[in-house]
């Protein structure tokens, strides 16, 4: 089941970060001696989405997010490994874009480091498309439209907002 962060979950997550995440990542400071108090601080800001079994079942995946302003920013996606290949990425991804809808947001955006193809690759399948690659983070920020109904310049399906000054005759 999805359900949202408790209190008794921070462990469990620190481990996904660890063992799943780490181990991947280009950024630097994910392997610092910090870690656990740099998690701690950013599952403080935002919300985050836990998957896990239901009850009190301990956290075999999350998603951390954040609001600004039009746009629904995800953070961080880990699933353990033994529960990959069985959608439960696809389905916090789909619960964050949900929120993200009924919060008014008309894009989703994350980075994705540039040697993580099969991130990239799961993004893809979702809709997302590479907005631009970031040379000094070794990453490419990834962006997907929400709203269908209100304009983002990644919206092929939005319409554009008026031009001023443009006439059409």
């Amino acid at each position: 089941m999805i359900r949202r962060f408790r209190s008794g979950d921070e462990e469990a997550i620190l481990q996904l970060v660890r063992k799943e995440l780490v181990p991947i990542s280009r950024f630097p400071g994910i392997r610092s001696r910090h870690l656990r108090r740099d998690i701690a601080a950013r599952l403080q800001r935002g919300h985050t989405l836990v998957a896990a079994e239901p009850g009190l079942g301990r956290p075999f995946g999350f998603l951390r997010l954040e609001i600004h302003g039009p746009v629904l920013f995800i953070d961080l996606l880990a699933v353990d490994s033994a529960r990959q290949n069985r959608q439960w990425g696809t389905r916090l991804m789909r619960a964050a874009e949900a929120y993200g809808i009924s919060a008014g947001c008309a894009e989703a955006r994350l980075f994705v480091d540039d040697t993580n193809t099969r991130g990239l690759k799961f993004y893809a399948k979702l809709g997302y498309v590479i907005v631009r690659h970031v040379p000094e983070a070794s990453c490419y920020e990834l962006a997907k439209p929400l709203r269908q109904d209100i304009y983002c310049p990644f919206n092929p399906f939005a319409a554009a907002p008026p031009m001023s000054g443009w006439s059409a005759k």
